[in-house]
């Protein structure tokens, strides 16, 4: 997790599938949070994220992720797998 938050930190994007609480900020951003003080992949300092879920219900902690909120990200609904294969798609015919 350190190497990959290492590396986050100049990476262009940050492409987070479906893993809520462990990439919300609120753990190291949120004294009052319940997740505060769990290590998380810190997806947030990458120049882009892309967040794929399939609904903007919480997670396992039942509370609102602030990375889904933040300007750089985009939110992409629907099955990962489906996605996934539509963005690579796009990717090798540019």
């Amino acid at each position: 997790m350190d190497e990959a938050n290492t590396d986050l930190a100049t990476a262009d994007v940050a492409l987070v599938v479906g893993a809520n609480d462990t990439v919300n900020p609120a753990a190291t951003d949120d004294k009052t949070s319940p997740i505060y003080g769990m290590p998380i992949i810190h997806a947030d300092l990458a120049e882009n994220v892309l967040f794929l879920k399939r609904s903007m219900r919480p997670g396992f902690a039942g509370i609102e992720n602030e990375l889904l909120y933040n300007p750089k990200t985009t939110l992409i609904f629907g099955d990962a797998k489906d996605t996934l294969t539509k963005i690579l798609a796009t990717v090798k015919t540019s």
